[in-house]
C-alpha cells in the first residue's frame, strides 16, 4: 500500500515537472506572461497558438486601442482577447509578424501590477497581400498592461494600447529618443 502511495505521488510530481518543462507555462512570474505574450503574437506566416494566447487573459480581461480614423480623429476601440483573435486570425495566417518589446516601466502593489512596454512590430518583407481593412503597423507604440494575481498565477486584465505618431512621439523615460530627435 505504502509504495502504491508513493508511486501515485511521484508519477503526478513527474507529470508536473514535464509540463512546466514542455510549453504549459506557468505564470507564476508577471515577466513570464508579457514574454509569453509577445512570443505568442510574434512568428512567420501560419497558426498562432490562440490557446496559449487566451490563457494570458482573466475571463474578465479587456483590450482597446487609442487610435486614428480615418478623418484623422483621435478614437478608442474595444475589444476582448477572443475578439482580437478573430479580427487578427487572417492576417497572421497571411503575413508574419513579429513584435519585440524594447522598453518596459513596471509598478506593483501587492497582487496588482501595471506595465508600460514599449513595443516594435516587424511585418516580413515578403508574402502575400494583407486582407482588406488591415493597415500595415510600423513604427513604435506603447502597451499599458494591467495584471492581477489570482488563483496563484499572474493573468492580463487589461491591455490598452496605441502606437507613436509624429504628434505623439514616445517619451524618454518609455524608451523614447531625446525630444527634438525624429521619428
Amino acid at each position: 500500500m505504502t509504495s502504491k502511495i508513493f508511486f501515485i505521488i511521484g508519477s503526478t510530481l513527474i507529470l508536473f515537472c514535464f509540463q512546466k518543462a514542455y510549453g504549459q507555462p506557468s505564470f507564476e512570474d508577471p515577466d513570464s506572461v508579457i514574454d509569453q505574450m509577445y512570443d505568442v503574437l510574434s512568428g512567420s506566416p501560419g497558426d498562432h497558438n490562440w490557446e496559449l494566447f487566451q490563457s494570458l487573459f482573466h475571463e474578465k480581461a479587456i483590450m482597446g486601442a487609442a487610435v486614428t480614423d480615418e478623418q484623422g480623429n483621435q478614437t478608442y476601440r474595444s475589444l476582448t482577447p477572443e475578439e482580437y483573435m478573430e479580427r487578427n486570425d487572417a492576417f497572421f495566417r497571411m503575413r508574419g509578424f513579429y513584435v519585440e518589446e524594447i522598453h518596459r516601466t513596471t509598478a506593483q502593489f501587492g497582487d496588482i501590477m501595471h506595465l508600460f512596454s514599449t513595443y516594435q512590430p516587424r511585418l516580413d518583407a515578403e508574402g502575400s497581400e494583407q486582407p482588406p481593412g488591415l493597415q500595415q503597423q510600423s513604427g513604435r507604440g506603447i502597451n499599458s498592461i494591467q495584471l492581477i494575481r489570482d488563483a496563484n498565477r499572474w493573468w492580463i486584465i487589461s491591455i490598452q494600447y496605441t502606437n507613436e505618431r509624429r504628434d505623439l512621439p514616445i517619451p524618454k523615460q518609455y524608451g523614447g529618443q531625446e525630444s527634438g530627435s525624429s521619428m
